[in-house]
């Protein structure tokens, strides 16, 4: 579940060069004192903008906290309630849901970093299972369960809390059973397109509508642009930073919806778990499946080659593009007890091309947003 919000810092220099002056004879025909020319400097390029992690929310300890990734430190910024899903909205503001332990009402609140103040966006009785922000912040998309285990996909308006009923989905039970459970709302690029992703479905073999398909693009009106049959089993997906193509895993391998010609397309052959794309949109991180701590690794596909590169040693998954050759990866490990897998409190930064690792500050990243500048 990442839906990160990107913002990008440009800086321009210009360093003009100093010119000479021709000498101007003066009025009684005594040559004035010539200047000399000063040498020729060469323009200064513009520097290439690296677009890299900055800041880094996420959710540990019942308590949301951020991660400076220049000083490599964390500082917890809520305390109280049950908290989860952190999104940035811009540098200064994130969102985030708060749940009540007493009842099933859940809250979406912002939070302003520089006057530490919080404000309530909405409440639902029936809670809030994931949301996502339109690019304007105008618009809150989200799903909502019902008593029945019918999700119910709204849009909101932020500005007078007009709400649309957009669609009904198939029913969601046992969620968090499987590896291929995920729970995704994002927004296009440019706002016109919601993907929504709500798997798995009810097991019960019954034939699915296209309007109830767990995987779906809708419109910002609502309507439905696309649907992948849920026999099979589509999950794991993600829009493509410039917001024209949305990648997924289905029983055909990885597979690309394309939003200019409605076209669905197999990249690979292969199966992939929790992708992440590089900033600028031509990689995507992800592993392969978090069954057993001994063979999960992190490995990145290049979209414009289609190869495929493990850059991870055993035991590291859920990876997160932190810059053009950095992803971030929770460490697993075996649990007796508590499941065959479990993950340790341990995050680090691999290099995508020697694969050397950093242990880093930051504890946890299953449930965070990256800022990047």
């Amino acid at each position: 579940m990442r839906k990160p919000c990107v913002v990008a810092l440009m800086l321009a220099l210009f360093i003009g060069a100093c010119s000479a002056k021709t000498p101007v004879p003066s009025s009684t025909g005594t040559p004035s004192s010539s200047v000399t020319p000063s040498a020729s400097t060469s323009p200064t390029k513009k520097p290439v903008h690296v677009v890299s992690a900055r800041f880094a929310l996420y959710v540990y300890q019942n308590s949301i906290w951020l991660y400076d990734v220049g000083t490599n430190k964390t500082r917890q910024v809520t305390r109280g309630g049950t908290v989860r899903m952190p999104k940035w909205l811009d540098a200064s503001h994130f969102s985030f849901l708060q749940g009540d332990s007493s009842s099933t009402t859940e809250t979406l609140r912002t939070v302003d970093l520089k006057t530490g103040t919080t404000t309530d966006v909405f409440s639902s009785d029936t809670g809030i299972n994931v949301y996502g922000w339109s690019p304007d912040g105008e618009t809150v998309a989200y799903i909502t369960t019902d008593s029945a285990s019918y999700p119910h996909l709204r849009y909101r308006s932020v500005s007078d809390g007009a709400t649309q009923s957009v669609a009904t989905l198939a029913r969601a039970l046992g969620r968090g059973a499987g590896q291929s459970d995920e729970a995704l709302i994002q927004f296009s690029k440019d706002g016109s397109y919601v993907l929504v992703v709500y798997t798995p479905a009810d097991g019960t073999g019954a034939t699915i509508p296209p309007e109830q398909s767990q995987f779906q693009v809708r419109g910002s009106d609502g309507t439905l642009a696309f649907s992948d049959d849920t026999s099979r089993e589509p999950t794991m997906g993600l829009f493509s930073r410039d917001g024209r193509t949305v990648y997924f895993q289905d029983s055909g391998g990885v597979r690309a919806w394309a939003a200019s010609t409605a076209l669905t397309r197999t990249v690979r052959k292969l199966k992939w778990f929790d992708p992440s794309s590089s900033p600028d949109g031509s990689q995507i991180a992800f592993d392969t499946g978090a069954d057993s701590p001994g063979k999960v690794r992190v490995s990145v596909l290049d979209l414009r080659s289609l190869a495929v590169t493990t850059i991870s040693k055993p035991g590291r998954y859920a990876p997160i593009f932190a810059g053009p050759r950095t992803v971030w990866a929770q460490e697993i490990h075996g649990c007796s007890g508590c499941g065959p897998v479990d993950a340790t409190a341990r995050v680090y930064a691999i290099d995508t091309k020697t694969g050397a690792e950093r242990l880093l500050a930051i504890p946890w990243i299953l449930d965070a947003d990256v800022l990047y500048q």
